[in-house]
């Protein structure tokens, strides 16, 4: 049974990765307004929703996240440079140090369900009293993919998330809360995370059970 020990990921359910977006890179788009003219955020008090239809698959350097084995992704991550915190197969997600491939990114992390499929991946960008950040990482991802399907919240204040949908099955959201600044954005297999989740109770469930009946048995 795996490690019950996950990381705040799971609370903020929420990337712009070098190689497949390149304006990490390029200072010339990297900070472009993903919703301009009439579909910019304007009050930040509703949603704005374009009727784009988002046809790539995501993928992440180079392996589609449709259903990935969890030792090809591993691989993979490893090749591109990242360095391993903890990797795992004991454990539910695994942690990387981010050494300059996603600007402004600390760490990755990525998580697999009971069969080591991927559930989702969250890259951290940790910043303090920065409300910039969060359009910038919207604009990578829209260099890549196009304008979100959805946008909610203010810029310069709250909460923003921001999601494109890829089919019926995975999706990207980015979330800013308030008031940390941070930004964490995902890449999710929503059936597999659907799954991950319900493995997470199910494992919290049987502890709690062996924890009554082994108090029990103490008089």
């Amino acid at each position: 049974m795996k490690n019950y020990k996950l990381f705040f990921i799971l609370s903020t359910f929420v990337i712009s990765i070098p190689i497949f977006l390149p304006s990490c890179s390029n200072g010339s788009n990297a900070h472009k307004t993903p919703n301009s003219g009439k579909t910019a955020i304007n009050s930040g008090k509703t949603a704005i929703k374009t009727k784009n239809n988002i046809s790539n698959r995501l993928k992440l350097f180079g392996v589609s996240l449709q259903n990935p084995n969890r030792t090809v992704l591993e691989d993979a991550i490893k090749r591109a440079g990242l360095i391993p915190i903890k990797e795992s197969l004991n454990d539910w997600c695994d942690s990387y140090k981010v050494t300059g491939q996603l600007d402004k990114a600390s760490r990755l992390y990525v998580c697999y369900t009971q069969n080591d499929k991927f559930a989702y991946a969250q890259y951290v960008f940790p910043v303090f009293m920065n409300v910039k950040l969060v359009k910038h990482v919207i604009s990578m991802v829209s260099d890549k993919y196009g304008k979100p399907s959805s946008v909610n919240g203010d810029y310069s204040l709250g909460d923003v998330t921001a999601y494109w949908h890829f089919g019926s099955n995975e999706e990207i959201k980015i979330f800013r809360g308030w008031p940390s600044t941070s930004v964490y954005l995902n890449l999710i297999n929503i059936s597999n995370r659907r799954k991950l989740l319900y493995e997470l109770h199910k494992q919290k469930e049987e502890q709690t059970a062996n924890k009554v009946k082994s108090q029990g048995n103490a008089f």
